[in-house]
């Protein structure tokens, strides 16, 4: 599958609906017609009929004030609307009834959407309870639930939520909490009774992949969607509604990607002029009141061109609601009592690209200086970061009450909850509670969050703290997961969790943003996150001082060097003859050098200058060379394996040009053969091995790893593909007219490397420019297949554990869709100093 069908499905869906001309109200559109359950494998059957009643039932306008007055707000604000919600949920039937067909056709539909296009809302406020409806006759239930960080719990205490018409024992739904690829199956195969049939919405989807960080469970999690999708067994269905800029996500799991592409799609779009009138207008005349007229027309012409404006219209219609529920007349009454809501209270509000704006900036100016700057840091900590193809988004993220200790902290929540700008779960009983009760319900952490994300681009003093703050957050997202992972090891082997410690660039720019209290308007850092940061500034020290000793001895050994120079001279001799020896005996000096540079690559040895191994990158592959260069110098390893290192570019035979302005080398395929067959190989001597082990920790590791995950992402298409030919041919251009950019350490974003950087943050600006570059000109040259089972090779042997963890994120790369962020790779052989 690949993902290009997918999003051209979406093309043609959204082409299809902007292309038809206005259409009549949706009273004489298609609705769900005469439904009738039947058969084993029929859910819900429905027939698309040219004219029929509509799902809910609609009042005129003239017949609007004859309906009893009913003071409360017949508008939801941020919230979502829910099934109880149905008889107030206007606009969507058309959707409704498409969605209807959808779900009778496939085990597995896919609801996507813009945020606030409504998704959520359509599904559980329109498809749920007309599906209810429709089988009224029969036992059917919806599990709603959304993904959370564990989506095998979120199923758990779905299970066992106790205002649902179901009813389970905490030992029966025990079996959600394996988490195995098949635990979706056995849990509907144990609590599924023969002639039950069960929807299973899964609610924010997207969320398995901006809040699970389990990469096991959530690869499990989607295999038990599709093997219950496949299953055949149509008496349970699986919705699944997302946001469509993540839709990418889908390429790492082909599986779910295929059977999402068999016409499985769905693209909730904006509603229809005559459907905005319905989701105005009735929902009030419900509760006996009707617009002024005129100001119907006034907003939906305000809503045209507005990205996801169905939160911000709802909230504009429940806060014109109370406004004239709160305002009384001349005559002492309530002006909501007259029947009518006017357009001066409808101005006042500043329309609906105002009013949220209006009233949050009410509710923040109305603080004090202590409550802004807790304000800030409350709403910075409920949201994220994410990496798409079309680049960074912030969303919205839950975030555990318990986080915010300060009374004054809590106080802001409450306030902030009551007025619909944030969403709390209720407070979870404990154990002795539950027992006393005998309450099924969990314990568990209440959580809070943001009411919606339409809040993060409708707030411009929010805009503004995200965009300050948008290192911070994306750097300490990523901070949570190496703190675990650090944890992790640390509690196995102590020795071992030195490797996984902040270094490099990493570590300075956490020294950094600790340093500018970048932390602190997150709310600070938690004290594990301290402690690792804290960890990884002493073993840094601790290095530089051991490189500090090792200087200074090393200016004690030449000075004693310098004082019989004559040695020096001999020096050379020897180095010459070793080098016409290695050429007499073959494979004997070869074996002999192998085994020479893996055992003199130890840890800790002096760090070479530029001068002195040709180079001024004291990082990645270059760094490399000038480590094993006294051992296995250029010269040496042509003359040892009989075969020259690059059959094109700027080197020869004598010695590497680093300086080559915009050649390259082309490495011979024969070397890289005798590489892989000779120099990558596993000792049978585990003495050796452990030597050499020590040596790949310290010298290889961090490149190996880069190099490994970047190629998975350039080469995730196959390089046939017209895109990775016109992105090699535009490389080659620049190259051949010199017009290719030098690239800086210090701008990583003018030549090409800020993507990988931002996709694998614990790479380093070299790294993330270096690894993309090199893979780009191997795929020039005809190697990179060579260097990548090098590479693999190399990876079995020393970092086997590391490499299984890669291959849970592993795909068939003929399914993956082909990525922008090729283009952005250039060069990495011209760095100035860092």
């Amino acid at each position: 599958m690949h993902l290009w069908s997918l999003k051209q499905n979406i093309g043609d869906a959204t082409t299809m609906s902007q292309s038809i001309p206005d259409r009549q109200s949706q009273e004489q559109d298609n609705l769900i017609k005469d439904t009738n359950v039947s058969g084993d494998l029929i859910i819900a059957p429905v027939q698309i009929g040219t004219k029929i009643e509509t799902q809910t039932v609609q009042i005129s306008v003239a017949k609007g004030t004859q309906q009893p007055l009913t003071m409360k707000s017949p508008y939801r604000g941020l919230k979502r609307f829910n099934d109880k919600d149905r008889d107030l949920f206007f606009g969507r039937d058309k959707l409704i009834a498409e969605l209807f067909e959808m779900v009778n056709r496939s085990n597995l539909s896919l609801v996507l959407g813009a945020s606030g296009s409504g998704k959520s809302s359509v599904v559980r406020a329109g498809l749920i309870p007309e599906l209810k409806k429709s089988l009224e006759s029969q036992t059917f239930y919806d599990f709603i639930f959304t993904p959370n960080q564990d989506p095998f719990d979120s199923l758990h205490r779905c299970l066992l939520i106790e205002e649902k018409d179901y009813h389970f024992s905490e030992a029966e739904v025990e079996i959600a909490r394996e988490a195995k690829a098949d635990t979706l199956t056995k849990v509907i195969d144990t609590l599924r009774k023969d002639g039950e049939r069960w929807l299973i919405f899964v609610d924010q989807f997207e969320e398995l992949f901006t809040i699970c960080n389990d990469l096991d469970k959530r690869k499990n999690f989607i295999a038990g969607l599709v093997q219950v999708a496949k299953s055949g067994n149509s008496s349970v269905k699986i919705v699944l509604a997302m946001r469509a800029d993540f839709l990418e996500q889908f390429s790492f799991y082909p599986d779910l990607g295929a059977i999402a592409n068999q016409n499985n799609i769905h693209l909730v779009t904006e509603m229809f002029p005559d459907e905005l009138r319905q989701a105005i207008e009735q929902p009030a005349a419900k509760h006996g009141v009707v617009f002024e007229e005129g100001l119907v027309e006034q907003i939906i012409k305000e809503l045209d061109g507005q990205k996801g404006y169905l939160p911000l219209l709802q909230y504009t219609l429940k806060l014109l609601w109370e406004s004239e529920c709160q305002t009384r007349g001349a005559d002492g009454r309530f002006e909501i009592e007259d029947r009518t809501l006017n357009k001066k209270s409808y101005a006042a509000l500043e329309g609906v690209r105002g009013a949220l704006q209006k009233r949050v900036n009410e509710i923040y100016k109305n603080l004090n200086q202590d409550e802004q700057k807790i304000t800030k840091q409350i709403f910075l900590k409920l949201v994220n970061v994410v990496d798409t193809d079309s680049g960074s988004r912030t969303v919205s993220r839950r975030a555990y009450k318990d986080k915010f200790v300060d009374k004054s902290e809590q106080k802001l929540l409450a306030e902030f909850i009551s007025k619909n700008l944030l969403v709390g779960s209720e407070e979870c009983l404990n154990p002795e509670e539950i027992q006393a009760s005998n309450s099924k319900r969990l314990k568990q952490r209440p959580t809070v969050e943001i009411a919606h994300e339409i809040l993060l681009s409708s707030w411009d003093e929010l805009k503004g703290w995200l965009e300050q703050a948008k290192e911070a957050i994306i750097f300490e997202n990523s901070l949570d997961l190496e703190v675990e992972r650090w944890q992790k090891v640390l509690s196995k082997d102590e020795s071992r969790a030195k490797d996984e410690l902040l270094k490099g660039t990493r570590l300075d720019q956490a020294v950094e943003l600790r340093n500018q209290g970048a932390f602190e308007n997150l709310g600070g850092l938690r004290p594990e996150e301290s402690e690792f940061i804290d960890a990884s500034v002493n073993w840094q020290q601790q290095q530089e001082q051991q490189k500090k000793n090792r200087r200074r001895n090393t200016i004690v050994s030449l000075a004693t060097f310098s004082v019989i120079s004559l040695g020096l001279a001999s020096f050379a001799g020897i180095q010459l003859w070793k080098v016409k020896v290695a050429e007499q005996k073959g494979q004997e000096s070869s074996t002999a050098l192998i085994r020479s540079t893996w055992g003199n690559l130890v840890p800790n040895r002096p760090e070479k200058s530029y001068e002195e191994c040709g180079t001024f990158i004291d990082q990645g592959l270059r760094n490399l060379y000038c480590s094993i260069k006294p051992f296995a110098e250029y010269r040496q390893l042509i003359a040892i394996s009989g075969l020259p290192i690059f059959k094109k570019g700027p080197h020869t035979n004598f010695s590497l040009n680093f300086e080559g302005g915009y050649e390259f080398g082309h490495y011979n395929p024969e070397f890289l053969t005798w590489i892989q067959e000779k120099v990558v190989i596993e000792p049978a001597d585990s003495t050796f091995k452990q030597n050499i082990q020590l040596a790949y920790n310290d010298k290889i590791k961090v490149v190996a790893r880069a190099f490994y995950q970047t190629h998975k992402i350039l080469f995730a298409t196959p390089e046939g593909s017209d895109e990775f030919k016109a992105i090699k041919s535009e490389y080659q251009d620049k190259i051949e007219k010199q017009t290719l950019e030098r690239c800086y350490l210090g701008g990583p974003e003018k030549c090409g490397g800020w993507y990988l950087q931002e996709k694998f943050r614990r790479l380093g600006d070299y790294l993330a420019i270096g690894s993309g570059g090199f893979w780009v000109r191997r795929s020039i040259d005809g190697t990179e297949q060579q260097f990548f089972d090098i590479l693999t090779k190399l990876l079995e042997i020393y970092d086997s554990e590391w490499l299984d963890e890669q291959n849970l994120l592993d795909t068939n790369p003929s399914q993956l869709k082909p990525r922008n962020m090729i283009k952005k790779m250039t060069h990495d052989h011209k760095f100035p100093r860092k």
